[in-house]
């Protein structure tokens, strides 16, 4: 159980904006590109960009966040005793749907800063990834097993650069047993880079789909030339970062050979409607109107990074 979700590259200023690109990763799955800086806008409600609470944080501003990017979402709700196992298997049922999965975990202290406090960090997660994997050995049940040797798959958004090269490894695969640990295991000189917080409550949320009311949408995924965004903004600083050049490849699929259907662009996302995407046609910036010829539809486009680029194609009969 995979999603094609590639890596991408979080800015480490401003605290991290590790929630906020791993949502942008997420929103590019469904069709749409916010940069880091406008998903902190959103999240934090137009605060300076340097203030912690303008983060975007799991179990805080998480589901106001994808709401406001109209993104549908399921949220992890732990019953009256909750387990590390329990979270897992959850995790793995969403992304067996076939969503991208934001998840906070702790990272080793020590091996990231050298730390030797045990209980160095934050107790209940440091950094938010984005699973885009679950391997197991044993057939998918419903609802979804624990099993200790289900492996999990996740970029880190590229923390972690304690490599031979130096460079970002991105991807990272843990059992599901192993990986289970509370904050002075997790901060063990010979412990994992990333462990699950196992004695406190987990944090999750999945990412499902676009909000549409009408029922009428067709997948639309958007893949960028790069996976980062350069210049950083500045430490300290709420000024956004002179914008870069890239290109987003937008891929329809899910066609009907011979039907015909419009592909709208909104240039941001106050603009994006939550249903009735044909009449409400004046709302979007562009609109391709084009019969499918198989199965897929493509087009490429040239932006700027701190471009809103928002995606959403239906049938040209749809409402």
């Amino acid at each position: 159980m995979n999603n094609p979700i590639p890596p991408r590259l979080q800015w480490d200023e401003n605290n991290g904006y590790c929630g906020e690109v791993a949502l942008v990763s997420a929103g590019l799955y469904f069709g749409e590109f916010l940069s880091q800086y406008d998903t902190r806008e959103i999240a934090g409600n137009d605060e300076p960009q340097y203030d912690q609470s303008a983060q975007l944080l799991l179990g805080v501003n998480d589901a106001s966040t994808a709401t406001k990017m109209h993104l549908s979402y399921s949220q992890w709700t732990p019953g009256k005793h909750p387990t590390a196992r329990d979270f897992l298997a959850w995790v793995k049922g969403e992304v067996a749907k076939g969503y991208p999965v934001l998840i906070g975990l702790y990272t080793n202290e020590y091996l990231f800063y050298g730390s030797t406090k045990p209980n160095a960090g934050d107790p209940n997660y440091d950094h938010i990834v984005i699973v885009t994997g679950v391997r197991s050995a044993h057939a998918l049940t419903w609802p979804p097993a624990y099993y200790p040797s289900d492996v999990l798959t996740f970029s880190d958004n590229g923390l972690w650069t304690g490599t031979a090269n130096g460079r970002p490894q991105y991807t990272f695969s843990y059992p599901f047993g192993s990986f289970q640990a509370n904050r002075e295991q997790a901060n063990a000189e010979n412990g994992s880079i990333y462990s699950l917080p196992d004695a406190v409550r987990d944090y999750g949320i999945a990412i499902t789909g676009v909000i549409d009311e009408s029922h009428e949408t067709v997948p639309v995924h958007v893949a960028t030339s790069v996976n980062y965004e350069s210049p950083q903004i500045v430490n300290g600083s709420d000024t956004r970062p002179s914008p870069m050049a890239m290109t987003v490849t937008v891929t329809v699929s899910g066609l009907h050979a011979g039907t015909e259907y419009h592909l709208y662009r909104y240039d941001s996302a106050s603009s994006v409607p939550n249903g009735s995407f044909n009449a409400h046609k004046s709302a979007a910036s562009n609109v391709w109107s084009f019969t499918a010829a198989g199965t897929t539809y493509e087009l490429v486009q040239s932006i700027e990074s701190d471009d809103e680029v928002i995606y959403r194609a239906v049938p040209a009969s749809a409402s």
